[in-house]
């Protein structure tokens, strides 16, 4: 455009085309005029980087603009011929100081690449303009600031500017985001690979009455606890962790099951292979206990004071629950408590089900609750959580939302208060608090109060769960308190999948004996073994040999055995029987193969520890023992038995043997308890060994329903030599 006609126009015309050719629109009439005519002698040249300038030109011109408007209108003004008073450089003046303050740094806006030669002749010349007109009085005084100013310019580009913008933009974007986003959430779903580690602080448990104790006592027995009696008060600290297991190819058994990667294949209790999910709790911790022990006799309790400090308990528990259920198949835990003087009991157990807290009966798995991290998506399942949401009216679990908060520890998080209406009906309470973090699939911290004492039964308490407590809670009272922090969390892979169907999953009846195979009990369990002397050569033998005997009369006046005891060393057999008057005893006979007698080895009459009553009509049909004695020693099926119970073992005491309980075995320490009700027989096999040096001693038992061939698990106990 030629020069001429851009002189002829107006400051505002100039910029008007300045701002339609993508220019910046600051500067006096003559800078406007020289951007326009560079533009069009360049305009063919024109590439990404012009543009990018452009663009930021344009921003700035756009901040600036809205900095002018917000500025009032300067009395000044010049006729629309003359020409607009030039401008050096663009700058924010700072006001102007006292003289004690320091000298003033001034904030001036620049091009990106600055001429170094161009500021320092601006900065020798001053005040001269291209017209030679003298500048107004504002700028001659800026002008004589920059002169006599000790201090350099804070110097902004462009660039700078624009990037700050930029940031206050994204800034403003992400509160809104912020401040709009949907604040419901539903519990994390668990991967494959997910793992968090915990603290555990100020955890105590208080157990007071001697049924209570009993149930650790018992559990562990032999061991320090022994001394134990009506009460133990037991401080807990450490650390733990928590993972889920991401399995690979080889960890399944079928081909097929590869398409479900990350799960194991497991055996179950039938010992048939099954499709799990694996999840491992590792606890570290620092055991204090006291209470109080036995009085000489060791049958009354005393007020004697028991301590056992600084003991240390490593615990690991891995399970495995089915993919296409979420049932817990199996649990293994291995456990070693070592105690003040260095003694360590080691114990490692496995069970098939929920229960893990031994002599607690249906209420355990409402217990295993608080002394783990909860599993979310469990417990919440698909729910929509906010605040404000709660459990619904007939729900058993009474939980609510509160208001989100931003934890010191833990960032946003949700507080969640969970109580049971059935312990707090029944049995005395169990209350928790967690924190949420809606990315983690475990509460991030979990407080957790409890306290179990079936004297606190209300009239609100259920028939079925006053039953419960009746029949599985023991007298006395236990009070918990558990507080887990999460200390660091990973996230794993894929997502487990629940509720899938998978080609190798066995059917209900897949490899379980039918109904075909029960028997009606005589006097006895069924055995029918041809492999050894079975139960009905011994007690045909008893009735032949000694039909005088207390328990030869008891089986001919419609007794029955409901405990017998077979030594697998010996073939010796220990036979406890029950007559219909509520009389109970015991007789050991020695089998002699050669001539089939069966001398009598001792004896005895159980007197007023009568552990039994008669009921044959309770009993109820059986497999025989012949047939799951030989289930239970198939490698393929439960191989760790198998490598224990060797029969022919010269080392081990082992015996295989039945029991008739007064009650429903659901957890491993049940195995020789006589406080249940009746209807259960149990097949158990049992071996005692020492180390080959004599410093350790080990204990095997295992336990099998007789009526379903399932096997409620074994546990195996060592503790250091006397």
């Amino acid at each position: 455009m030629d020069s001429e006609v851009l002189e002829g126009m107006k400051v505002s015309e100039l910029k008007i085309l300045c701002k339609e050719k993508g220019l910046r629109v600051t500067g006096n009439k003559s800078e406007l005029i020289e951007r326009i005519q560079q533009s069009s002698s360049n305009s063919k040249s024109v590439n990404n980087d012009t543009t990018m300038d452009a663009d930021i030109d344009n921003a700035i011109d756009r901040l600036l603009d809205r900095h002018d408007r917000r500025k009032p209108e300067t009395v000044h003004k010049e006729p629309p011929e003359a020409l607009v008073t030039p401008i050096v450089e663009a700058e924010i003046i700072e006001e102007e100081e006292t003289a004690q303050e320091e000298p003033i740094k001034e904030l001036i806006l620049i091009e990106d690449e600055p001429d170094i030669e161009m500021d320092r002749e601006k900065q020798e010349h001053p005040v001269e303009r291209q017209d030679n007109k003298p500048l107004n009085k504002k700028v001659q005084k800026k002008t004589e600031r920059e002169s006599v100013s000790s201090s350099r310019p804070f110097r902004i580009t462009r660039l700078q500017v624009a990037a700050g913008f930029a940031a206050a933009l994204i800034l403003s974007a992400t509160l809104w985001v912020f401040l709009q986003r949907d604040s419901s959430f539903t519990a994390q779903q668990v991967r494959y690979g997910d793992s968090i580690e915990f603290s555990i602080q100020q955890t105590t448990i208080n157990i007071e009455g001697d049924d209570m104790v009993a149930i650790i006592r018992d559990a562990i027995s032999p061991s320090a606890f022994d001394q134990v009696c009506s009460e133990i008060d037991i401080d807990i600290s450490g650390m733990g962790s928590l993972s889920v297991a991401r399995g690979t190819d080889l960890d399944t058994v079928f081909p097929s099951d590869t398409e479900h990667r990350g799960a194991y294949s497991v055996y179950d209790a039938f010992g048939r292979v099954s499709l799990a999910a694996k999840q491992s709790v590792n606890h570290e911790l620092d055991v204090d206990l006291q209470g109080k022990t036995w009085r000489e006799n060791g049958i009354e309790c005393s007020n004697a004071g028991w301590s056992y400090p600084e003991n240390k308990l490593s615990m690991t528990t891995e399970s495995w629950r089915h993919i296409s259920d979420r049932d817990v198949i199996r649990t293994e835990t291995d456990l070693e408590f070592t105690d003040s003087d260095g003694e360590s009991t080691h114990v490692a157990a496995t069970t098939f089900g929920t229960s893990i807290l031994p002599g607690l009966g249906a209420v355990a798995p409402l217990l295993s609750i608080p002394l783990l991290p909860m599993d979310l998506q469990e417990f919440f399942g698909d729910t929509v959580l906010k605040e404000g949401a709660s459990s619904s009216e007939d729900d058993s679990w009474t939980w609510n939302v509160k208001k989100e908060r931003n934890d010191p520890i833990h960032g946003y998080v949700y507080p969640i208060s969970i109580s049971n209406d059935e312990i707090e009906a029944c049995f005395g309470y169990l209350r928790m608090d967690i924190l949420v973090d809606p990315d983690i699939p475990w509460p991030v911290q979990q407080t957790a109060d409890v306290r179990l004492d079936k004297s606190l039964a209300t009239s609100q308490c259920s028939v079925f769960a006053s039953a419960v407590s009746d029949a599985a809670l023991p007298e006395g009272r236990l009070d918990m308190r558990m507080d887990m922090t999460v200390t660091t969390s990973s996230q794993g892979t894929n997502e487990i999948d629940w509720y899938d169907e998978y080609d190798s999953e066995p059917s209900p009846g897949d490899d379980r004996p039918t109904s075909a195979g029960k028997k009606e009990w005589a006097s006895h369990m069924p055995d029918e073994s041809d492999s050894r002397v079975s139960l009905e050569q011994i007690t045909n033998c008893l009735l032949a040999s000694h039909p005088l005997s207390d328990a030869a009369r008891a089986l001919e006046g419609g007794g029955y055995v409901w405990e017998a005891i077979f030594l697998l060393n010996n073939e010796e057999w220990n036979l406890s029987w029950v007559d219909i008057e509520d009389q109970s005893g015991w007789i050991i006979l020695d089998w002699e193969p050669n001539d089939e007698s069966c001398p009598v080895m001792d004896s005895g009459d159980w007197g007023n520890d009568n552990p039994v009553s008669w009921d044959k009509t309770a009993i109820p049909s059986t497999l025989t023992l012949d047939y799951l004695e030989n289930r239970l020693l198939n490698e393929n099926r439960y191989s760790e038995v198998n490598e224990v119970i060797i029969p022919d073992s010269p080392e081990e005491r082992q015996y295989l043997g039945y029991r008739a309980v007064s009650g429903e075995i659901d957890d491993i320490s049940d195995l020789l308890s006589s406080e249940l009700s009746t209807g259960v027989v149990t097949v158990v096999l049992h071996s005692e060994w020492a180390s080959s040096d004599n410093t350790r001693d080990y204990t095997f038992d295992v336990a099998m329903d007789a009526t379903t061939s399932r096997v409620i698990g074994w546990i195996q106990i060592s503790t250091s030599s006397e």
